[in-house]
């Protein structure tokens, strides 16, 4: 597990743990021609072909061909996901799911660990967007201008000017 720390982000790779079924094949293999040596190359680049890149704010995973961003508001779910032989090397797959889809990140040392500091996370960041939507101005509840017409009609009933049912009439339409 590879960790890189700018600031507040996180970089992970998969552990070589996650790989070490592919690692001991490869190294028997290699009495067969040095076709182990191939194998170990490709172990080797499989190992390296994902990072993943944490922010307070959002996850990016990386691969040879994408990169996918995913807000860490919007996940709704995480499970670790782990095989014998990944329970006993202390590593695991971390399954991120959002309403619209899912992301595996795979062969993370410590994922336990890693979803409890995710699940921190998410829960911060959906506190900030909370108490941001509840700071915005609120729309007002009535027309802009309804409310001094309402007042003019109110002085004018109170000074004797318009009658009682009139007042009512009108009053109306501001409800």
């Amino acid at each position: 597990m590879s960790k890189q720390f700018n600031d507040s982000t996180i970089t992970l790779e998969p552990s070589w743990k996650n790989h070490i079924v592919g690692y001991l094949l490869s190294i028997l293999c290699i009495p067969l021609l040095g076709i182990g040596f191939i194998g170990l190359y490709w172990v080797y680049i499989k190992q390296h072909t994902y990072s993943y890149t944490f922010s307070d704010t959002q996850l990016t995973s990386q691969g040879k061909k994408y990169e996918r961003h995913i807000d860490l508001v919007n996940i709704k779910k995480i499970r670790v996901d782990q095989t014998f032989i990944q329970r006993k090397m202390g590593v695991g797959d971390i399954i991120l799911q959002t309403s619209a889809s899912s992301v595996t990140l795979q062969g993370l040392e410590g994922p336990e660990k890693i979803k409890q500091l995710l699940e921190k996370a998410i829960f911060a960041e959906q506190q900030r967007h909370k108490e941001k939507e509840e700071s915005k101005p609120k729309e007002p509840e009535h027309n802009p201008g309804s409310m001094e017409k309402m007042n003019y009609l109110t002085g004018l009933w109170q000074q004797g000017l318009v009658s009682d049912e009139d007042y009512k009439e009108e009053k109306k339409h501001f409800e």
